[in-house]
């Protein structure tokens, strides 16, 4: 009795007579459930951004999340969320002390995407909305002037994707090879971290008044922005992943691919590369993690050696690896630091290849968009080349630098690492004159009196009364290479610290370029200070000011950790400068120059209205000040400084719904023509604002579209292909329930039929568990649906209907796929939870209830990654297992009274190979549209984008086989929308109960949504709604 409870209460308040032979054999089930092991796993399809949560202190019997709790999961994942929360403490001697501290504290990797938007207006409160936020209020303090221009401050910096655990020592983390000797060396580097960009979008100011607000607007309401008044302004907040191929590539692994090379042995090094290239397709990992560049309307992600990553400037969805419709050659790499010249609006830019010859090709690309003339500069491969990263240029000439961190390969023959920092080798600038059409001159090179380094320049220009060129960048000589070591680092930097001499300061050379020498050189500063940023507008001209950010060299000598306590701004002129403090406790990070609105760039010809520093700092500044908190529940802020006076502190603050690890490059992008509008994946063009998403919920309410049976929609023709030709390799498995056959019957037209004719009808047959045969019975008694939350009375609770199965799986998994199979075969309805790559709510539930299930150890840490998938739970027996063998094997034995399964979704020693062959047949999404996002594997295997997660679970009529079901619940996955699966297989009876459901139709898929009151057919529409009304931007 107490089994068969749950299936009385879903069936909404009645109870039906129980007859004796359904006790006794509950009764016999629960006894032999009590004899076998409850929790089982088997190898499975895992892998997302890793997300944690506390390991509980205490074991539970209950289950950590059941059918039923449909809003009590997202809430006991949400709260708190993971990226609040301090990981465990790395061991020096298992990460290293580089890498230890730069996965820790502040550098710890946030995993949630987020975006929020808040509206401000003069003199009144705002409302916002959110997706995934840290449960923490989105703040504006202060004043924002009204010629503050529109545009987005964007921030990049490296963000790895997995736990901690993975970035041990290679061969120590999870999924890596441990080869024995001295060739498993290998320590994770900061540079090597997956990238990911952080952007505040300004908006643009209604009025000419100057806004505020000092209220504290929470984004735990979930409610859109209200009634604007004509002074407003929306802020918005978003952090996206930069998917590179190796992003992908890694999640659908579950493990990392690229081993390390920047702090690999040297022994090492070698066999790491080349396995990288095996198995990962390039020598180095494509992060794009490093800076952030807008040109040409288009913004990249880039990274030294490899090409730029596009993302659409009013998303940040990563659209692919741009060769600039193939003008790039493919051996061309792109730096880190291109800069637009003066004068002609050219994008100029340097390529640097540490692995093949030409070592460094200069080009430039024009406002249009296309590459001009290619010069390469060519090196002995077995010499090797020298390390370079940033460049400057002026008027006329295109400055290189090569300092002397140089790439030795032979060095490896005596175990010692190719990069190295070399004394005996003098700096040098290598000068080429261009002319406005971009063609270039020979290089002329200029040494240097010493060996020195140099990350950044800070800007450089043409003396106009000596002609020299005047360069001022941030001289280091080798001070990173030794402080981003693996180990040893914090005894090398303190000790370097003392010297006081290869420490990062502001540094000028002179250059003669008719003489073709270096004529001076000079430190202009003493403070201690990296990422130099001016007012971009004055790129290759002369300039008075720099910005810095300050070192905190207590962080580096005691943590190893590079942060910055201050913002500094030189008068390169007057030798004077002024420093704004961000506080004890407080660090920040690169700043961007913004200009004020009336301030023409004098990069751009124009006349020059403003000053040079005529306008604002804005960046973003991490408190971990609170003694009683770790820095990572600290909080992060966006801060703007009037850069004529930054010592005077923040004219506004915009405290942040999410943390922001201390990373790498800003940049500014200005407000863009599209800026009201943005596309989704789909190509449809769609409105940010609110009231079209309403809109065209309403009409769907009240003009659903029409069905069309077997119509295929624009750009439907190859997705379709391809899951048909997954189906056919699956030998159509799902396509009918277990038992299928036809029959002739006298015809009835309240009843399905595939074919009816002459009065009669074709009928088909089933043979069906007695679970589900007892579900149907009572059913017909009920006059409701087993499982159904859309059809609800007043009465009964979203949790009372929900059925008793819940499966946590993945789309793009074989192993996946044949469960589901399993389901339509038995027809049993069942609450899917979506666990795309990428996504971590689902997965970070999943893994939790795995974890009371199967246990953990009580110091580990509960990530999304630990997720076993398939996951299934059972609220009628308390059974929850992982692995798609012993899933389809209960299912069998539980719900087609012991049964075997048929050979199709067996078990076997080829089952999931065979299985996933099939499904890798689907084939990637790939669109024609230019806004169409970058994502390889199956579509629906990866996450799409932060979704607004709805109250209720969405309800699907599908069936495995179908292409047209296919589509939509690869959309359903990449949005990461459960939903209750209410299978219609050719044979099961719930194809009548669609039919009488819809007025005498019966065709799928077919959605339904309780939250909105929608309900509709045709694949296409049905993408096209849970795009536009869950999809956040």
């Amino acid at each position: 009795l107490k089994a068969s409870r749950p299936v009385l209460q879903r069936m909404a308040c009645s109870r039906v007579r129980i007859d004796l032979l359904r006790n006794i054999r509950h009764q016999r089930a629960n006894k032999q459930k009590n004899r076998q092991t409850v929790a089982r796993t088997s190898k499975t399809e895992t892998s997302s951004p890793s997300s944690l949560v506390s390991a509980p202190l205490g074991e539970s019997k209950a289950p950590a999340f059941s059918a039923t709790s449909f809003r009590k999961l997202g809430c006991a994942v949400r709260a708190p969320s993971s990226d609040l929360i301090t990981g465990p403490v790395l061991c020096d001697s298992d990460y290293g002390e580089h890498a230890s501290a730069f996965l820790s504290g502040n550098f710890q990797p946030v995993i949630h995407e987020t975006s929020a938007v808040v509206e401000i207006r003069h003199g009144g409160r705002g409302q916002s909305s959110y997706v995934y936020t840290d449960e923490r209020p989105f703040e504006f303090i202060g004043a924002l002037p009204n010629d503050f221009p529109g545009g987005k401050f964007i921030y990049v910096g490296p963000n790895p994707k997995f736990s901690q655990k993975h970035y041990k020592v290679w061969g120590s983390g999870p999924g890596q090879d441990k080869v024995k000797g001295r060739h498993s060396s290998g320590w994770h580097h900061w540079f090597e971290g997956d990238g990911m960009v952080y952007a505040v979008d300004f908006g643009c100011c209604s009025d000419d008044q100057e806004i505020e607000n000092h209220g504290c607007l929470n984004l735990q309401d979930g409610k859109s922005a209200t009634n604007r008044e004509p002074t407003s302004r929306k802020l918005s907040y978003r952090n996206r992943y930069v998917r590179t191929n190796s992003w992908h590539d890694e999640l659908r692994r579950g493990t990392r691919v690229f081993r390390p090379l920047m702090n690999a042995s040297g022994s090492a090094f070698l066999p790491n590369a080349i396995s990288n290239l095996l198995f990962g397709g390039n020598f180095l990992k494509d992060s794009a993690n490093t800076a952030l560049c807008f040109f040409a309307n288009r913004l990249f992600a880039l990274q030294d050696t490899m090409p730029p990553w596009e993302l659409n400037q009013m998303t940040l969805e990563t659209k692919g690896p741009c060769d600039f419709d193939g003008s790039l050659p493919f051996y061309v790499p792109f730096t880190a630091h291109p800069k637009v010249a003066p004068g002609t609006g050219h994008l100029l830019f340097f390529g640097f290849n540490p692995v093949y010859p030409p070592h460094c090709t200069i080009g430039s690309i024009s406002p249009d968009g296309d590459v001009g003339p290619l010069k390469s500069l060519w090196h002995n491969a077995l010499q090797g080349a020298t390390f370079m990263h940033d460049f400057c240029l002026t008027e006329h000439y295109t400055v290189l630098f090569e300092g002397s961190m140089n790439i030795r390969p032979l060095r490896m023959v005596k175990g010692v690492h190719p990069l190295q920092y070399d004394r005996s080798q003098l700096a040098r600038f290598g000068v080429i004159r261009r002319d406005k059409q971009g063609n270039m001159s020979e290089v002329v090179w200029c040494e240097c009196a010493d060996a020195e380094m140099v990350y950044h320049f800070v800007n450089a220009w043409e003396d106009s009364e000596t002609g020299e060129i005047v360069v001022v960048g941030v001289r280091e000589d080798g001070f990173f290479h030794g402080a981003l070591a693996a180990t040893g680092t914090r005894e090398w930097i303190t000790e370097t610290l003392k010297k006081g001499t290869a420490v990062p300061r502001m540094h000028e050379w002179r250059i003669d370029p008719s003489q073709g020498e270096v004529v001076s050189e000079r430190w202009m500063f003493d403070d201690i200070v990296e990422v130099p940023r001016i007012n971009d507008g004055y790129t290759g001209l002369e300039s008075q000011y720099a910005y810095a950010g300050r070192i905190h060299t207590a962080s580096l000598s005691q943590d190893a950790q590079l942060k910055f306590d201050a913002v500094v701004k030189y008068d390169m002129k007057t030798g004077t400068k002024q420093i704004y403090e961000h506080g004890s406790g407080c660090y920040g990070m690169e700043a961007q120059f913004v200009p004020r609105s009336h301030s023409n760039h004098k990069n751009q010809g124009s006349q020059d209205h403003g000053t040079e520093d005529d306008g604002w700092l804005v960046l973003f500044v991490h408190d971990e000040s609170d003694r009683y908190t770790s820095a990572v529940e600290g909080r992060s802020e966006c801060i703007i400084l009037d850069a004529k006076k930054i010592q005077e502190g923040p004219i506004a603050r915009l405290k942040l719904p999410s943390r922001v690890p201390y990373g790498a490059h800003a940049m500014w992008c200005p407000l863009a023509d599209i800026a009201t509008s943005i596309m989704h994946p789909d190509g449809n063009l769609d409105c940010i604002n609110n009231n079209l998403v309403s809109k065209e919920h309403d009409y769907m309410l009240c003009r659903p579209p029409e069905p069309r049976p077997f119509a295929i929609s624009k750009g439907q023709h190859k997705p379709l292909l391809g899951a048909a030709m997954t189906g056919v390799l699956r030998a159509a498995t799902g396509l009918f329930v277990n038992g299928w056959r036809p029959w002739v019957a006298f015809d009835d037209f309240q009843q399905y039929a595939f074919i009816r004719c002459f009065g009669l009808r074709l009928i088909e047959l089933n043979s069906l568990g007695m679970v589900r045969r007892e579900q149907i019975e009572t059913e017909m008694q009920c006059g409701r649906i087993f499982g159904d939350v859309f059809g609800l009375s007043a009465e009964c609770s979203i949790e009372s209907a929900l059925p008793l199965l819940t499966l946590f799986e993945l789309e793009g998994c074989g192993d996946c796929r044949r469960v589901r199979e399993a389901l339509c075969m038995l027809d049993i309805s069942c609450t899917h939870k979506p666990c795309p790559h990428g996504a971590v709510h689902n997965r970070l539930a999943a893994a939790v209830a795995q974890n009371q299930t199967f246990g953990l150890s009580r110091q580990e840490s509960i990530h999304a990654e630990d997720a076993k998938l398939p996951y299934l739970e059972d609220e009628r027996t308390g059974v929850r297992i992982a692995g798609a063998d012993q899933i389809i094997e209960y299912l069998y034995s539980e719900y087609l009274d012991g049964a075997a399964p048929p050979p199709t979704i067996s078990s076997g020693p080829f089952a999931s190979v065979f299985a996933q062959i099939a499904v890798e047949a689907r084939g990637p999404e790939r669109s024609s549209h230019e806004t169409a996002p970058s994502r390889r594997g199956p579509s629906g295997t990866f996450y799409s984008r932060p979704s607004r997660t709805p109250e209720k679970p969405l309800q699907l009529w599908a069936y495995e086989a179908s292409p047209f079901c296919t589509l939509v619940r690869e959309t359903l996955s990449e949005l990461e929308l459960s939903y209750v699966l209410q299978p219609c297989a050719r044979g099961s009876p719930r194809r009548t109960q669609l039919m009488h459901r819809t007025g005498g139709t019966f065709q799928v898929p077919y959605l339904e949504d309780p939250n909105t009151g929608v309900a509709m057919f045709e694949s296409a529409e049905i993408i096209k709604y849970l795009r536009s009304r869950y999809l956040q931007f």
